[in-house]
């Protein structure tokens, strides 16, 4: 069994430490499914997350930032 364990490095109200214990043979898929269960234990928004995680986004290309201010 292996883990992946979060430790946040300052003090805070939210989770100071979270395990999480997975397979040996883990694949890269269900690692992403493990990673994004991490990221809503830590807080984040299931929305955010989903779209952090998205392969269809675009996110902000040079591209999209001139659209963006040309549009104004």
């Amino acid at each position: 069994m292996d883990k992946i364990i979060y430790t946040r490095g300052t003090y805070s109200t939210e989770a100071q430490k979270i395990e999480m214990d997975v397979t040996e043979n883990l694949d890269i898929h269900d690692f992403k499914t493990i990673c994004k269960r991490l990221a809503c234990a830590l807080g984040y928004n299931s929305k955010s997350v989903d779209d952090a995680f998205d392969n269809t986004r675009q996110g902000k290309t040079s591209t999209n930032i001139i659209k963006q201010i040309l549009k104004g």
